[in-house]
């Protein structure tokens, strides 16, 4: 079963072009206010040729703190090589080991298949609160479609796919043992939905919202996408996410700032091309946001930002909080390849918009048939 996006969950691993199909002389030396020994020596990021980042722009410039640049993003330097999260209860490997799954970032992606319609079905899981009594019931799920994604504006459909779902109370409740999780060490109810009519081999993103209690936070899920060998009796199955009125207010508490009214909230987590959470990526975005990009402790049952942090815990969790709504901005990670120091690799890039008084999640998978 593929798990969606919990607050805890996203940006995943992609092949994507770094400096050198956005510009032409890779790290520039100058622009980086007066320290610009730090950006003529910067090391550069191995560039893989994603098309789809041909003709990108951004108005920043290097600087000593983000003297990296990968398709049009300025991004800090990793502090530490990147390594797969472990002994954890989601997106994690067993084996003590292993290391990160680097070989989507250059593997071109397959074709996208002929689309066909089937059932989507799976849990609703909450962030941090909610999973608690009833657990997560009156969440409304709706499925939209990307538009242009071979030209991404992170723009979606108008309207959302004909069926929808509201879970209540009779839902199943998703067996898997969740006592680990402190804010319900009874375990947590997260409840089942169902959709039908959703085409595979389409770029999707999967809406949750209150369905009238005044309880959950508007998230909009990206880059969600099922194969046709996805498919078993006519189903694909995805864990949703929603989020607790409350959990956005407290993640910004944690640094002393608040969520402003209007605004859009971003979050995401890094993957490696097997789907397990990375430490030491860094992540930004090339729209601004307020403060500084935010990296999350190593607690998975209470995750919460720390200024203290460089790049990602563990838990591979990222977030910037208000951001100007419905206006397209790119997403990009970076991480040293722990098998070639002093290598940085593009592990991750997609286009996608913030809204109002919503949080956008992000999951990156290994290169999408859409990033040639």
């Amino acid at each position: 079963m593929v798990k969606g996006w919990e607050f805890s969950v996203l940006l995943g691993a992609v092949a994507i072009a770094s400096s050198a199909a956005c510009s032409s002389t890779g790290v520039p030396a100058t622009g980086d206010g007066g320290a610009t020994s730090s950006c003529a020596s910067a090391p550069t990021v191995e560039d893989t040729n994603l098309q789809t980042c041909a003709g990108c722009s951004t108005s920043a410039t290097c600087t000593s703190e983000e003297p990296l640049e990968a398709c049009c993003t300025w991004l800090a330097e990793p502090k530490d090589a990147l390594a797969d999260g472990t002994g954890l209860h989601r997106y994690s490997t067993s084996n003590t080991g292993a290391t990160p799954d680097l070989s989507c970032l250059t593997a071109a992606p397959a074709a996208l298949g002929t689309p066909q319609m089937v059932t989507l079905t799976g849990f609703v899981w909450a962030f941090s609160s909610g999973g608690q009594g009833p657990g997560t019931t009156g969440v409304t799920v709706e499925v939209y479609t990307e538009n242009h994604p071979t030209s991404p504006d992170g723009s979606i459909s108008a309207v959302p796919l004909p069926s929808t779902y509201t879970t209540s109370a009779m839902d199943p409740i998703d067996p898997v043992d969740t006592t680990w999780n402190s804010k319900c060490p009874d375990g947590c109810s997260y409840r089942q939905y169902t959709i039908d009519n959703v085409p595979t081999e389409t770029p999707l993103v999967i809406k949750t919202s209150d369905a009238g209690s005044n309880q959950w936070t508007t998230l909009y899920d990206y880059n969600i996408y099922f194969k046709n060998s996805d498919v078993q009796n006519g189903q694909v199955t995805y864990d949703a996410t929603a989020v607790a009125g409350a959990d956005p207010s407290t993640v910004a508490g944690t640094v002393g700032l608040s969520v402003q009214s209007g605004m859009g909230l971003l979050a995401g987590e890094v993957h490696d091309c097997s789907d397990i959470r990375q430490f030491g990526a860094t992540v930004e975005t090339t729209e601004s946001h307020q403060g500084p990009l935010l990296y999350f402790t190593e607690d998975e049952s209470n995750p919460l930002p720390t200024f203290s942090a460089h790049d990602t815990s563990h838990l591979g969790l990222y977030g910037a909080l208000n951001m100007q709504p419905n206006t397209p901005f790119r997403v990009t990670a970076v991480g040293e390849d722990p098998a070639s120091p002093g290598q940085f690799l593009m592990l991750g890039t997609y286009v996608v918009q913030v809204y109002p008084d919503a949080v956008t999640a992000l999951v990156l998978r290994g290169r999408r048939p859409w990033q040639p």
